[in-house]
This record gives structure tokens, C-alpha cells and sequence, in this order.
């Protein structure tokens, strides 16, 4: 046989071995991870029961990834008692803040009445302020990581239903990014929400406002129970979410898969980033997109709260990493409507790690020290002996 021809011959039983070689190298990946996968769901199942609200660390690691739909699933269950408690938190709901028994008058030896508009931050420096004067009343309606248009809505929905002497609208600065959305199910990938809440937007001068299709838990699992419904309502999240994503939030058999889960939330750490770094960044927000509604939102419930005989505060709180940056956006609006505001960035620093607890919010003495702040605004507004006498 001819020299080249054996040599050629040579090369290509080599590369044939080489194929087979890597054929098999990588059946073997696929095997080993297809066990992966499956270890991985034996070995750290999620509770089924959507009431458990400690499944083990590991457990929520590898659940983090689930899409939004079958995280839905998962939190929903046949009646609200039944359900999660993160299903069940946060709904724009006067019945259901009936059934709460949140005060709507001034209880025996108190004589001011506040309510309170936000999300957890906001609470917490109410109940500080009941801690530091006994004679506040507190009304407090609150959404988790609420976001400005919720708190706005809040307070709208509540007019009229209570006797509260003073108004307060916290705001978050980390949740200023979903003013362009409708519910807390898309911006929050890892743990969403379900409450819903309107997206404001101006047009002609005037705040307007697009209200979601569902308003309550029990609507919720109605409408997840007929197909169409529950199109419709996606459809309204996509047009008016800016966080909303199929990939995300569409429910399929590859939910099954750890690995998937783990790569979708990894798309989904991304995803968000990219659109929250458009709305704001290290120079502070960016005054074209969000700033124009959420100035005609403060503007418009100090209006209003001062035409229902109410004392108007905006809470600027400025959480880990913000600065002053919601100050900035803002006070020029404040101050020049004279709507009386605190702002946490020149009392708890947000640069200032001491001032927050692992999770995220203020510790127990920052939380006094904004609380005696707005405490102070609100004694220099009402002499107490007179609202006594009322």
C-alpha cells in the first residue's frame, strides 16, 4: 500500500477514535448531569404546603429559579388561609383591612391619629413612633417592598375611611424602579409577590392611572382557574410591566429541571439589572423616566390631604446603597409645592452599614431617630392640648 495512503488511512481511524471518544465523554456529562438533576429534586424537595415558610436553605436555593407561574402554584392554595403568607400580603383591599381591624379613630388617651402609607420601612418607624409617644394612634397599610404607586394608591382607596389627623406616603428608594409596573409578580423574580397596584403615568398635566384586572387574592385564584381570564391578565402585565419577561414568567416542564431553574435565575439577576440601571444608577435617578410621575404623585396626596383636613408628610427613605439620591430627585417638587417631608438620608445614612440589620432594614435605633424626626414635623404642626379636647 502506498505511504500516503496508509498515512491517511491512519488519520482518519484517529479521528474516528477521537469522535468516539468525545461521543462518549459527553453521553457521560449528560448522564452525570441528568443524576445531578434528579439528586438534586430528591434531595431538597419544596414543601407543597404553601404555608411553610421555612423550607430549608438549600431547598430555597434551587427554588429561587422556578418561573413566576409555577412559583404561583406553589403560594396559592384553596382559600386565602390556606395560601402563603406572601400570597396573601399586601392586597389593595378595604374589606380585607376591615376584617384586620386597623384603627379608624383615636383609641382612649390618644390623641392624634396617623395613618401610614408604604411598605415595611415605613411600619416599623410608626411603631417606633408609637414606642417613643403613647398617644399616637396608628393606621398603618402597607405593602412588602411596596413601591411608590402602591402607597399612593393606598392612601386613596383609604380616604374617607378613617378620622386620621395626619397622612404619611412613604417612599422606598429601592422601589422606585416599579413605578412602571402593575404588580410585585415580575420585579422581584426571586420571591414575586402577587398584590397588584396601579401604574400612574402623567398625560396632559394630570396624573392618570391604569388599574390591574385583579385586586385581590380571591380574584386571583379565580382567574388562574380559567384560562382565558388568566391570559387577559398576563397581557396586562406585559403591555404595562417594564420587568415582565415570558422567559421568566411563563410556567413549563422545564421547571422541572434544577439545572433550568438554576439557569433562569441567573437570566434573571441580568435581566433586572439591566433594567434597573436604566431608571437608576451611582449619578442617582434618572429624572426623564420615573421623576415626573412620582413628583405629580407627591404633589397630588399633599393636595388632597390637605383638602380632607389632613397634615400631609412625605418619607423619603433612602435604604443600603441610595445615598441621598431620592432626596435629590424630590425636593425640588417638596419644597417648592411647601409639602412637609422627612428624608432618612441626613438622620440614618444609607452609606452607613451601621444603620441596617443584615436584611436590609434600618435597625431599632435608626428607626427611633427617623421616628423622632417625624414626630418633631408633626408636634410643630398640632398643639397636642387642643386635638385633645376634639
Amino acid at each position: 500500500m502506498h505511504l500516503h495512503s496508509i498515512y491517511t488511512l491512519s488519520s482518519k481511524l484517529a479521528k474516528s477514535q477521537q469522535i468516539r471518544k468525545a461521543f462518549v465523554t459527553g453521553m457521560w456529562i449528560v448522564f452525570f448531569l441528568f443524576v445531578f438533576d434528579i439528586s438534586i429534586n430528591f434531595l431538597f424537595p419544596y414543601p407543597s404546603d404553601p404555608r411553610v415558610t421555612s423550607p430549608g436553605q438549600l431547598n430555597l436555593y434551587f427554588e429561587y429559579g422556578r418561573s413566576v407561574e409555577g412559583k404561583l402554584a406553589r403560594m396559592i392554595g384553596p382559600t386565602d388561609e390556606l395560601s402563603g403568607p406572601v400570597a396573601q400580603a399586601g392586597w389593595l383591599d378595604p374589606e380585607m383591612w376591615k376584617k384586620l381591624n386597623i384603627p379608624t379613630n383615636r383609641a382612649a388617651g390618644e390623641d392624634l391619629l396617623v395613618a401610614i402609607y408604604g411598605m415595611s420601612f415605613s411600619n416599623y418607624m410608626g411603631e417606633a413612633m408609637k414606642e417613643i409617644d403613647a398617644k399616637i394612634g396608628l393606621r398603618l397599610i402597607a405593602g412588602p417592598s411596596a413601591p411608590p404607586n402602591y402607597a399612593f394608591a393606598a392612601y386613596n382607596l383609604d380616604r374617607g375611611k378613617h378620622q386620621a389627623d395626619v397622612a404619611i406616603l412613604g417612599i422606598l428608594a429601592s422601589s422606585v424602579k416599579a413605578l412602571r409596573t402593575i404588580s410585585g409578580l415580575t420585579w422581584n423574580f426571586e420571591v414575586p409577590i402577587p398584590y397588584t397596584y396601579p401604574r400612574y403615568f402623567v398625560e396632559d398635566g394630570k396624573l392618570k392611572a391604569i388599574w390591574p384586572q385583579v385586586l385581590s387574592l380571591a380574584q386571583l385564584r379565580a382567574v388562574r382557574q380559567d384560562q382565558q381570564q388568566w391570559n387577559e391578565f398576563v397581557t396586562q402585565i406585559r403591555e404595562n410591566d417594564q420587568f415582565f419577561n415570558s422567559f421568566l414568567f411563563k410556567r413549563n416542564w422545564l421547571d422541572n429541571s434544577a439545572i433550568v431553574r438554576l439557569i433562569r435565575r441567573a437570566y434573571a439577576q441580568r435581566h433586572q439589572a439591566m433594567i434597573a440601571n436604566k431608571i437608576y444608577s451611582s449619578a442617582g435617578f434618572n429624572a426623564e423616566i420615573d421623576i415626573p410621575v412620582l413628583s405629580a404623585i407627591v404633589t397630588d396626596f399633599a393636595a388632597t390631604a390637605r383638602s380632607d383636613g389632613k397634615f400631609p408628610i412625605v418619607l423619603l427613605i433612602s435604604d443600603r446603597g441610595y445615598e441621598d439620591h431620592l432626596f435629590q430627585a424630590l425636593s425640588a417638587t417638596l419644597e417648592g409645592a411647601s409639602i412637609p417631608y422627612i428624608s432618612t438620608h441626613n438622620i440614618a445614612a444609607a452609606t452607613d452599614i451601621r444603620n441596617f440589620v443584615a436584611e436590609g432594614h434600618f435597625t431599632e435605633s435608626a428607626n427611633k431617630l427617623i421616628a423622632k424626626a417625624v414626630l418633631k414635623l408633626i408636634n410643630e404642626h398640632f398643639d397636642r392640648r387642643d386635638v385633645l379636647k376634639q
